[in-house]
């Protein structure tokens, strides 16, 4: 059983606001998921979208944090941050 990545890739309403709900909602919340190894949050201003990655220790790990994750994504549709997001899953075959 090895690592795990989940991405999700978000179309950004107001990008700021975006921006602003990952630092004071989000990060917060991924530090308190059993399991997360690293998370970076990505943002284009220009194009107004965004990417997150999440890299978990394993599968089980990150299906149980899939649930905050849809949540949290909800959450941000409601506060216009967000208009449009998608979840990907994957199984992380080689790092550095």
């Amino acid at each position: 059983m090895g690592m795990h990545a989940r991405v999700m890739r978000v179309e950004l309403g107001d990008v700021d606001r975006g921006i602003a709900f990952v630092r004071d909602q989000i990060v917060p919340l991924a530090r308190q998921q059993q399991g997360i190894v690293a998370a970076y949050w990505l943002a284009d201003r220009s194009r107004g979208c965004g990417l997150a990655v999440t890299i978990w220790e394993s599968e089980d790990a990150m299906l149980a944090g899939d649930a905050a994750a849809r949540e949290a994504a909800r959450n941000e549709r409601k506060d216009g941050a967000v208009e449009g997001a998608t979840l990907e899953l994957y199984e992380v075959v080689a790092h550095l």
